[in-house]
């Protein structure tokens, strides 16, 4: 869900904001646009959760960022300032060896392909695929549905205890 002001997020520091935007420009094709509100909409996932796994994210992303200076390829540079090949090469294997950071990447994604102008570009209009499944759903199923409805309803309510 998109947050264009969110008291309670925090908003990331500047190298951070640049791990993620290299780690959004890699993981999700096709290619971010600066100024989608990625960002907002990472700050606004991470103040939902709680202080410790948001240190935990924090210095996950550090961490591999910082840990692609060691990646032979990289030639002593951050993630954040790789070409597109080595940084791909870089993160298949961070993956392959670190699994939690999927973790991490996976909180990434969710909130690129959450924006409403990634939804457009991609084609995805779930709302009519709902509609179909659902008139299906009652022409299949509707006496059935009904019955279970007024069973719950017909429910006597608990006595209220003294």
């Amino acid at each position: 869900m998109r947050r264009n002001a969110n008291p309670g997020a925090r908003r990331l520091a500047a190298p951070l904001r640049r791990i993620v935007e290299r780690l959004a420009v890699i993981a999700c094709p096709p290619e971010p646009q600066p100024g989608l509100g990625l960002l907002t909409e990472f700050e606004a996932t991470l103040s939902a959760l709680s202080p410790s796994v948001r240190r935990l994210v924090v210095v996950g992303l550090v961490a591999f960022d910082r840990g692609a200076r060691l990646y032979p390829r990289a030639r002593g540079r951050r993630f954040a300032r790789l070409d597109d090949a080595t940084a791909q090469a870089y993160l298949r294997l961070a993956l392959a060896r670190v699994p939690a950071l999927a973790l991490i990447k996976g909180v990434v994604v969710m909130c690129y392909y959450e924006l409403p102008e990634v939804k457009e570009q991609i084609g995805y209009r779930p709302d009519d695929y709902i509609a179909l499944v659902s008139r299906r759903r009652l022409a299949t199923y509707g006496p059935q549905i009904l019955a279970g409805e007024a069973a719950v309803l017909a429910q006597p309510s608990a006595p209220d205890a003294p």
